[in-house]
């Protein structure tokens, strides 16, 4: 039986110098990969002096973006047309578009363009009531409406059920990590 040759020869590779570190020789040749910490873009503001709160905004203020740090109060988002969902409606249990299992009887806010995690306050406009949520879904998918709440966030607002509520989104995301276009 005659031995095999190869159609092709492998090329010739140069072989590692006897000064080469160790991890090149062994064929690691980066680093192992690691994701550096999201920063966010640095916001300038120049000092002013304190102003007296009747005074008028200056005419160059660009309200349009505000960071999301809101030590004094919240930042209002939007107003509009809260429902809810998650109430025999066959969503328990099922993944969130934030990655999440929902859970009807947890409160918790879906949101159609909020980044998930924003931490926001829904306050119905008629009662004053309030509650703090963290966006963990995607919607609601009806036109006309800004948020969905689980059944034990609107129950905390309206407790005679489900239904629609006239609600202002607060965000109250401190973190920094995110800017916002106002409505």
């Amino acid at each position: 039986m005659a031995a095999y040759t190869p159609a092709f020869r492998p090329l010739d590779l140069p072989t590692a110098p006897a000064s080469m570190a160790a991890a090149v020789a062994t064929g690691q040749f980066e680093e192992p990969f690691s994701v550096a910490p999201f920063t966010p873009p640095s916001i300038k503001l120049a000092p002013v002096a304190a102003a007296p709160e009747s005074a008028p905004l200056p005419a160059n203020s660009e309200p349009e973006l505000e960071a999301a740090s809101v030590a004094s109060k919240p930042l209002l988002y939007e107003t509009g047309i809260a429902s809810t969902y998650g109430d025999d409606d066959g969503f328990e249990g099922l993944r969130t578009g934030c990655g999440g299992i929902f859970h009807t009887h947890q409160v918790q806010v879906a949101h159609k363009t909020l980044p998930c995690g924003t931490v926001v306050r829904v306050q119905d406009t008629d009662t004053g009531k309030s509650i703090d949520a963290e966006v963990t879904d995607r919607g609601p998918y009806v036109d006309g409406r800004i948020v969905d709440l689980s059944l034990a966030a609107f129950t905390q607002l309206d407790p005679s059920g489900t239904g629609l509520l006239h609600v202002n989104v607060y965000i109250l995301d401190t973190s920094n990590q995110y800017l916002y276009r106002l409505r």
